[in-house]
């Protein structure tokens, strides 16, 4: 993905080292106990992503070594919270998102749905920049029009 001419909006609140870093095996095995308020996940005994709003948008944030990866909040398929999902390692070494409610799977780079095969739905994906002390920042193509609209206040 391209960010030469994207509007990069520096996250609040989260820092790179803030994030789970999915590619450390010592993290990914352990379990840990999750309060769900919406009925129909499969499960969630792992580690999730972060969930953040920034450009007015819902966005979850993942770690994966030394790359982060931001996608919309909520699957295509059905709404599913993103940032609950697992990431896991397709055969040819592509990382997708799972979602948590049908298991449908994200490219965490270009969006398009790898898993159901056929379906032609892509989650909207965003590059992100690590700046100094672990800072993020996420690219956008416009300012959300929400910003010229008057009723948000800066």
């Amino acid at each position: 993905m391209q960010s030469s001419y994207k509007i990069f909006i520096p996250v609040d609140g989260i820092k790179y080292s803030d994030l789970f870093d999915w590619s450390d095996p010592s993290q990914k095995c352990k379990v840990v106990q999750t309060s769900i308020q919406r009925p129909g996940l499969l499960r969630q005994n792992s580690r999730t992503g972060s969930l953040i709003n920034c450009n007015e948008q819902k966005i979850a944030l993942f770690r994966h070594g030394g790359d982060v990866f931001a996608i919309n909040e909520k699957c295509p398929h059905a709404g599913g919270p993103l940032h609950l999902g697992d990431i896991e390692e397709m055969p040819d070494n592509t990382l997708c998102i799972r979602c948590p409610w049908h298991s449908w799977r994200f490219d965490l780079l270009t969006g398009k749905v790898r898993m159901p095969k056929g379906q032609n739905r892509a989650a909207k994906v965003y590059p992100v920049t690590v700046g100094e002390n672990g800072k993020l920042s996420i690219g956008f193509d416009e300012f959300n029009a929400r910003y010229f609209s008057g009723d948000i206040d800066f």
